[in-house]
Protein backbone atom coordinates (compact mmCIF):
# COMPACT_ATOMS: atom_id res chain seq x y z
CA UNK A 1 0.00 0.00 0.00
CA UNK A 2 1.35 3.40 -1.01
CA UNK A 3 1.62 6.37 1.33
CA UNK A 4 0.02 9.72 0.52
CA UNK A 5 -0.62 13.07 2.18
CA UNK A 6 -4.39 13.62 2.08
CA UNK A 7 -5.68 17.16 2.69
CA UNK A 8 -9.33 18.23 2.93
CA UNK A 9 -9.85 21.72 1.47
CA UNK A 10 -12.94 23.89 0.77
CA UNK A 11 -14.67 23.08 -2.49
CA UNK A 12 -14.06 25.40 -5.44
CA UNK A 13 -17.73 26.47 -5.45
CA UNK A 14 -17.60 27.09 -1.66
CA UNK A 15 -20.89 25.18 -1.13
CA UNK A 16 -21.23 24.00 2.52
CA UNK A 17 -21.09 20.21 2.82
CA UNK A 18 -18.70 19.77 -0.13
CA UNK A 19 -14.91 19.65 -0.02
CA UNK A 20 -11.90 18.85 -2.19
CA UNK A 21 -9.72 15.94 -1.08
CA UNK A 22 -6.19 16.17 -2.50
CA UNK A 23 -3.85 13.16 -2.45
CA UNK A 24 -0.23 14.28 -2.71
CA UNK A 25 2.47 11.81 -3.70
CA UNK A 26 0.12 9.24 -5.27
CA UNK A 27 0.86 8.58 -8.89
CA UNK A 28 -2.27 8.73 -11.01
CA UNK A 29 -3.47 5.19 -11.79
CA UNK A 30 -4.15 4.19 -15.37
CA UNK A 31 -7.70 5.22 -16.37
CA UNK A 32 -10.21 2.41 -16.54
CA UNK A 33 -13.93 2.34 -17.24
CA UNK A 34 -14.34 -0.56 -14.81
CA UNK A 35 -12.92 1.32 -11.80
CA UNK A 36 -13.90 4.33 -9.73
CA UNK A 37 -12.26 6.18 -6.87
CA UNK A 38 -13.29 5.10 -3.37
CA UNK A 39 -12.28 6.33 0.10
CA UNK A 40 -12.49 4.80 3.58
CA UNK A 41 -12.17 6.95 6.74
CA UNK A 42 -11.16 5.60 10.15
CA UNK A 43 -10.89 7.71 13.29
CA UNK A 44 -8.04 7.19 15.73
CA UNK A 45 -9.74 7.35 19.14
CA UNK A 46 -11.85 4.21 18.83
CA UNK A 47 -10.72 2.84 15.42
CA UNK A 48 -14.28 3.00 14.04
CA UNK A 49 -15.08 3.56 10.37
CA UNK A 50 -17.35 6.14 8.75
CA UNK A 51 -20.50 4.36 7.53
CA UNK A 52 -22.90 5.18 4.73
CA UNK A 53 -25.39 6.81 7.14
CA UNK A 54 -22.85 9.31 8.57
CA UNK A 55 -22.42 7.12 11.67
CA UNK A 56 -19.24 5.51 12.92
CA UNK A 57 -19.36 1.71 12.84
CA UNK A 58 -17.01 -1.20 13.39
CA UNK A 59 -17.38 -2.28 9.75
CA UNK A 60 -15.07 -0.92 7.07
CA UNK A 61 -17.08 1.08 4.51
CA UNK A 62 -15.87 2.38 1.14
CA UNK A 63 -17.45 5.58 -0.27
CA UNK A 64 -17.45 6.09 -4.03
CA UNK A 65 -16.32 9.62 -5.03
CA UNK A 66 -15.60 11.54 -8.23
CA UNK A 67 -12.19 12.66 -9.41
CA UNK A 68 -11.98 16.30 -10.48
CA UNK A 69 -8.28 16.57 -11.32
CA UNK A 70 -5.31 14.24 -11.70
CA UNK A 71 -1.65 14.79 -12.55
CA UNK A 72 1.53 12.74 -12.30
CA UNK A 73 1.71 12.68 -8.47
CA UNK A 74 -1.49 14.48 -7.56
CA UNK A 75 -5.14 13.40 -7.38
CA UNK A 76 -8.11 15.58 -6.36
CA UNK A 77 -11.43 14.03 -5.31
CA UNK A 78 -14.79 15.69 -4.58
CA UNK A 79 -16.43 14.68 -1.28
CA UNK A 80 -20.09 15.27 -0.45
CA UNK A 81 -22.01 15.83 2.81
CA UNK A 82 -22.13 12.10 3.66
CA UNK A 83 -18.36 12.23 4.26
CA UNK A 84 -17.70 15.93 4.98
CA UNK A 85 -20.34 16.49 7.70
CA UNK A 86 -19.02 13.84 10.17
CA UNK A 87 -15.42 15.04 9.67
CA UNK A 88 -16.23 18.71 10.29
CA UNK A 89 -18.31 17.91 13.38
CA UNK A 90 -15.28 16.32 15.06
CA UNK A 91 -12.16 18.09 13.72
CA UNK A 92 -10.31 17.46 16.99
CA UNK A 93 -10.03 13.77 16.13
CA UNK A 94 -7.37 12.17 13.98
CA UNK A 95 -8.51 10.49 10.77
CA UNK A 96 -6.74 7.80 8.74
CA UNK A 97 -7.85 7.92 5.11
CA UNK A 98 -7.49 5.08 2.61
CA UNK A 99 -8.10 5.60 -1.10
CA UNK A 100 -8.28 3.00 -3.85
CA UNK A 101 -8.72 2.89 -7.59
CA UNK A 102 -9.06 -0.66 -8.78
CA UNK A 103 -5.99 -2.48 -7.41
CA UNK A 104 -4.16 0.76 -6.52
CA UNK A 105 -4.26 1.58 -2.77
CA UNK A 106 -2.89 4.53 -0.78
CA UNK A 107 -3.32 5.77 2.77
CA UNK A 108 -2.25 8.60 5.08
CA UNK A 109 -3.31 10.78 8.02
CA UNK A 110 -5.79 13.34 6.76
CA UNK A 111 -5.29 17.06 7.36
CA UNK A 112 -8.40 19.30 7.44
CA UNK A 113 -7.81 22.84 6.17
CA UNK A 114 -9.59 25.98 7.38
CA UNK A 115 -12.85 26.88 5.64
CA UNK A 116 -14.39 23.42 5.21
CA UNK A 117 -18.02 23.78 6.33
CA UNK A 118 -20.77 21.32 7.19
CA UNK A 119 -23.89 21.23 5.02
CA UNK A 120 -25.79 22.53 8.06
CA UNK A 121 -23.97 25.87 7.67
CA UNK A 122 -26.20 26.75 4.72
CA UNK A 123 -29.23 26.95 7.02
CA UNK A 124 -27.69 28.79 9.98
CA UNK A 125 -27.95 32.37 8.69
CA UNK A 126 -31.52 33.21 9.56
CA UNK A 127 -33.39 30.35 7.89
CA UNK A 128 -34.35 28.74 11.19
CA UNK A 129 -35.62 32.07 12.53
CA UNK A 130 -37.82 32.70 9.52
CA UNK A 131 -39.34 29.27 9.82
CA UNK A 132 -40.35 29.94 13.42
CA UNK A 133 -41.52 33.47 12.80
CA UNK A 134 -43.85 32.74 9.85
CA UNK A 135 -46.51 30.78 11.83
CA UNK A 136 -46.86 33.65 14.30
CA UNK A 137 -47.14 36.28 11.57
CA UNK A 138 -49.90 34.38 9.75
CA UNK A 139 -51.79 33.43 12.91
CA UNK A 140 -52.09 36.98 14.27
CA UNK A 141 -54.20 38.40 11.39
CA UNK A 142 -56.45 35.32 11.46
CA UNK A 143 -57.26 35.84 15.14
CA UNK A 144 -57.99 39.55 14.78
CA UNK A 145 -60.23 38.95 11.77
CA UNK A 146 -62.18 36.25 13.62
CA UNK A 147 -62.51 38.52 16.65
CA UNK A 148 -63.82 41.40 14.55
CA UNK A 149 -66.45 39.45 12.56
CA UNK A 150 -68.88 38.84 15.50
CA UNK A 151 -68.84 42.53 16.47
CA UNK A 152 -70.66 43.61 13.26
CA UNK A 153 -73.93 41.67 13.86
CA UNK A 154 -73.93 42.50 17.58
CA UNK A 155 -74.05 46.28 17.03
CA UNK A 156 -76.82 45.94 14.48
CA UNK A 157 -76.41 49.57 13.40
CA UNK A 158 -73.44 49.81 11.06
CA UNK A 159 -74.63 53.27 9.86
CA UNK A 160 -74.63 54.90 13.29
CA UNK A 161 -73.56 58.53 13.16
CA UNK A 162 -69.83 58.55 13.78
CA UNK A 163 -69.42 59.99 10.29
CA UNK A 164 -71.09 63.40 10.95
CA UNK A 165 -68.73 63.91 13.87
CA UNK A 166 -65.74 64.19 11.60
CA UNK A 167 -67.28 66.78 9.24
CA UNK A 168 -68.29 68.97 12.18
CA UNK A 169 -64.74 68.90 13.49
CA UNK A 170 -63.34 69.64 10.06
CA UNK A 171 -65.74 72.59 9.68
CA UNK A 172 -65.04 74.03 13.11
CA UNK A 173 -61.27 73.89 12.79
CA UNK A 174 -61.04 76.46 9.92
CA UNK A 175 -63.41 78.79 11.82
CA UNK A 176 -61.22 78.62 14.91
CA UNK A 177 -58.14 79.28 12.79
CA UNK A 178 -59.73 82.38 11.22
CA UNK A 179 -60.83 83.63 14.65
CA UNK A 180 -57.29 83.20 15.98
CA UNK A 181 -55.81 85.12 13.03
CA UNK A 182 -58.29 87.96 13.52
CA UNK A 183 -57.47 88.09 17.23
CA UNK A 184 -53.75 88.30 16.51
CA UNK A 185 -54.31 91.10 14.00
CA UNK A 186 -56.40 93.04 16.54
CA UNK A 187 -53.67 92.68 19.16
CA UNK A 188 -51.06 93.92 16.70
CA UNK A 189 -53.24 96.87 15.75
CA UNK A 190 -53.86 97.70 19.43
CA UNK A 191 -50.11 97.55 20.13
CA UNK A 192 -49.22 99.94 17.31
CA UNK A 193 -52.13 102.25 18.35
CA UNK A 194 -50.81 102.37 21.88
CA UNK A 195 -47.31 103.18 20.65
CA UNK A 196 -48.68 105.96 18.47
CA UNK A 197 -50.61 107.35 21.44
CA UNK A 198 -47.46 107.41 23.62
CA UNK A 199 -45.52 109.26 20.93
CA UNK A 200 -48.29 111.85 20.66
CA UNK A 201 -48.24 112.37 24.43
CA UNK A 202 -44.51 113.06 24.38
CA UNK A 203 -44.95 115.62 21.62
CA UNK A 204 -47.65 117.45 23.59
CA UNK A 205 -45.73 117.54 26.92
CA UNK A 206 -42.33 118.66 25.63
CA UNK A 207 -43.14 122.31 24.60
CA UNK A 208 -43.30 124.68 27.67
CA UNK A 209 -46.40 126.73 28.41
CA UNK A 210 -46.40 130.05 26.65
CA UNK A 211 -46.19 132.97 29.12
CA UNK A 212 -45.44 136.64 28.62
CA UNK A 213 -42.32 138.24 29.93
CA UNK A 214 -38.70 137.22 30.46
CA UNK A 215 -39.44 135.31 33.67
CA UNK A 216 -41.36 132.74 31.72
CA UNK A 217 -38.30 132.06 29.59
CA UNK A 218 -35.88 131.71 32.54
CA UNK A 219 -37.97 129.26 34.53
CA UNK A 220 -37.39 126.18 32.26
CA UNK A 221 -33.55 126.26 32.65
CA UNK A 222 -34.02 126.18 36.44
CA UNK A 223 -35.90 122.92 36.14
CA UNK A 224 -33.33 121.29 33.77
CA UNK A 225 -30.33 120.94 36.20
CA UNK A 226 -31.85 118.18 38.36
CA UNK A 227 -31.79 115.76 35.42
CA UNK A 228 -31.73 112.28 36.96
CA UNK A 229 -31.50 110.33 33.74
CA UNK A 230 -27.65 110.25 33.52
CA UNK A 231 -27.42 108.86 37.08
CA UNK A 232 -29.81 105.99 36.44
CA UNK A 233 -27.55 104.03 34.02
CA UNK A 234 -24.96 103.70 36.82
CA UNK A 235 -27.46 101.62 38.78
CA UNK A 236 -28.43 99.45 35.78
CA UNK A 237 -25.07 97.61 35.15
CA UNK A 238 -25.16 95.56 38.41
CA UNK A 239 -28.34 93.90 37.14
CA UNK A 240 -26.58 92.50 34.01
CA UNK A 241 -24.29 89.83 35.66
CA UNK A 242 -27.15 87.37 36.43
CA UNK A 243 -27.21 86.54 32.70
CA UNK A 244 -24.04 84.36 33.14
CA UNK A 245 -25.73 81.09 34.37
CA UNK A 246 -26.80 79.79 30.87
CA UNK A 247 -23.43 77.95 30.27
CA UNK A 248 -24.49 75.30 32.88
CA UNK A 249 -25.84 72.75 30.30
CA UNK A 250 -22.24 71.84 29.30
CA UNK A 251 -21.80 69.25 32.14
CA UNK A 252 -24.94 67.45 30.93
CA UNK A 253 -23.30 66.72 27.58
CA UNK A 254 -20.14 65.57 29.32
CA UNK A 255 -22.05 62.93 31.29
CA UNK A 256 -23.07 61.06 28.10
CA UNK A 257 -20.29 58.51 27.67
CA UNK A 258 -19.79 56.63 24.38
CA UNK A 259 -20.61 52.90 24.46
CA UNK A 260 -17.62 50.64 25.18
CA UNK A 261 -16.07 48.99 22.12
CA UNK A 262 -16.84 45.28 21.61
CA UNK A 263 -14.15 42.83 22.78
CA UNK A 264 -11.67 41.40 20.30
CA UNK A 265 -12.98 38.29 18.51
CA UNK A 266 -10.21 36.00 19.84
CA UNK A 267 -9.86 37.11 23.46
CA UNK A 268 -10.81 36.04 26.97
CA UNK A 269 -13.43 38.82 27.11
CA UNK A 270 -15.11 37.55 23.92
CA UNK A 271 -15.04 34.01 25.30
CA UNK A 272 -16.80 35.14 28.47
CA UNK A 273 -19.36 37.18 26.50
CA UNK A 274 -20.75 34.22 24.49
CA UNK A 275 -21.99 30.75 25.33
CA UNK A 276 -21.92 29.49 21.74
CA UNK A 277 -18.63 27.61 21.42
CA UNK A 278 -18.81 27.07 17.66
CA UNK A 279 -19.54 30.74 16.91
CA UNK A 280 -16.63 31.83 19.10
CA UNK A 281 -14.24 29.37 17.39
CA UNK A 282 -15.25 30.55 13.91
CA UNK A 283 -14.93 34.24 14.83
CA UNK A 284 -11.58 33.62 16.53
CA UNK A 285 -10.04 31.70 13.61
CA UNK A 286 -11.15 34.33 11.09
CA UNK A 287 -8.74 36.77 12.76
CA UNK A 288 -5.82 34.36 12.09
CA UNK A 289 -4.51 34.61 15.67
CA UNK A 290 -0.87 33.90 16.43
CA UNK A 291 0.37 30.99 18.56
CA UNK A 292 0.58 32.96 21.82
CA UNK A 293 -2.99 34.24 21.52
CA UNK A 294 -4.36 30.76 20.75
CA UNK A 295 -2.57 29.23 23.74
CA UNK A 296 -3.91 32.03 25.99
CA UNK A 297 -7.48 31.37 24.81
CA UNK A 298 -7.00 27.62 25.36
CA UNK A 299 -5.89 28.21 28.95
CA UNK A 300 -8.89 30.47 29.57
CA UNK A 301 -11.23 27.87 28.08
CA UNK A 302 -9.69 25.18 30.33
CA UNK A 303 -10.42 27.30 33.42
CA UNK A 304 -13.99 27.93 32.23
CA UNK A 305 -14.55 24.20 31.48
CA UNK A 306 -15.20 25.00 27.79
CA UNK A 307 -13.57 21.78 26.63
CA UNK A 308 -14.99 21.82 23.09
CA UNK A 309 -13.14 25.09 22.42
CA UNK A 310 -9.93 23.59 23.84
CA UNK A 311 -10.05 20.47 21.67
CA UNK A 312 -11.11 22.22 18.46
CA UNK A 313 -8.46 24.96 18.69
CA UNK A 314 -5.75 22.39 19.51
CA UNK A 315 -6.72 20.12 16.60
CA UNK A 316 -7.35 22.83 14.02
CA UNK A 317 -4.18 24.85 14.61
CA UNK A 318 -2.07 21.69 15.03
CA UNK A 319 -3.28 20.22 11.74
CA UNK A 320 -2.87 23.62 10.08
CA UNK A 321 0.88 23.43 10.68
CA UNK A 322 1.42 25.18 14.05
CA UNK A 323 4.00 22.85 15.55
CA UNK A 324 4.06 24.59 18.94
CA UNK A 325 0.37 23.92 19.42
CA UNK A 326 0.67 20.39 18.01
CA UNK A 327 3.42 19.66 20.54
CA UNK A 328 1.31 21.10 23.37
CA UNK A 329 -1.63 18.93 22.32
CA UNK A 330 0.60 15.84 22.29
CA UNK A 331 1.60 16.56 25.90
CA UNK A 332 -2.09 16.69 26.88
CA UNK A 333 -2.28 12.91 26.08
CA UNK A 334 1.30 11.96 26.98
CA UNK A 335 1.30 9.92 30.22
CA UNK A 336 4.44 11.79 31.32
CA UNK A 337 2.74 15.21 31.23
CA UNK A 338 -0.92 14.23 31.62
CA UNK A 339 -3.10 16.31 33.98
CA UNK A 340 -6.80 15.56 34.30
CA UNK A 341 -8.98 18.24 32.74
CA UNK A 342 -10.57 18.54 29.33
CA UNK A 343 -8.56 15.44 28.37
CA UNK A 344 -9.98 12.89 30.79
CA UNK A 345 -7.36 10.16 30.35
CA UNK A 346 -3.86 9.76 28.97
CA UNK A 347 -3.71 8.16 25.50
CA UNK A 348 -0.39 6.86 24.31
CA UNK A 349 -1.47 6.42 20.68
CA UNK A 350 -2.99 9.89 20.37
CA UNK A 351 0.10 11.48 21.90
CA UNK A 352 2.28 9.50 19.49
CA UNK A 353 0.23 10.73 16.51
CA UNK A 354 0.79 14.38 17.42
CA UNK A 355 4.50 13.82 18.09
CA UNK A 356 4.79 12.18 14.64
CA UNK A 357 2.96 15.14 13.11
CA UNK A 358 5.59 17.48 14.60
CA UNK A 359 8.39 15.26 13.30
CA UNK A 360 6.84 15.21 9.82
CA UNK A 361 7.46 18.97 9.72
CA UNK A 362 10.71 19.01 11.70
CA UNK A 363 12.49 15.66 11.71
CA UNK A 364 15.17 16.97 14.12
CA UNK A 365 12.79 18.26 16.79
CA UNK A 366 14.54 16.96 19.90
CA UNK A 367 11.65 16.82 22.36
CA UNK A 368 9.16 15.30 19.94
CA UNK A 369 11.73 12.72 18.81
CA UNK A 370 12.66 11.76 22.38
CA UNK A 371 9.01 11.35 23.49
CA UNK A 372 8.01 9.43 20.35
CA UNK A 373 10.83 6.94 20.87
CA UNK A 374 9.90 6.54 24.54
CA UNK A 375 6.24 5.88 23.75
CA UNK A 376 7.11 3.24 21.14
CA UNK A 377 9.08 1.14 23.62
Amino acid sequence: MKKTLPELKPAVNQIPGYALLTLQGWETPAASFDCSYEVCVQRNQDSRFLGADKKWTATQTWHQVDATESQNDFVALTLGPNVVDPLVENPQMTYLLQARYGQELAQGVMRIREGVLSSHASGVTGEAVSRIAKPFETAAPAVTAAAMTPEVPLTGTPNVAPEPANPSKSKSSPAMLIAAIVLVLLLIAAYFGWRWYQNQQQVVVTPPTVTTGVAAVTTPPAAEPPVATPAEPAVAPPIAPPAAPPPEPAPVAATVAPPPPPPAACSSAALAATKDDLSFIQACLKTTPDTAKVLAVIETAKTAKRCEIVQRLYAFKGQAGDMVIALAYAKEFDPKFFTAGCVTAADKNTALYWYDLVLSRDANHAEAKERAEALRK
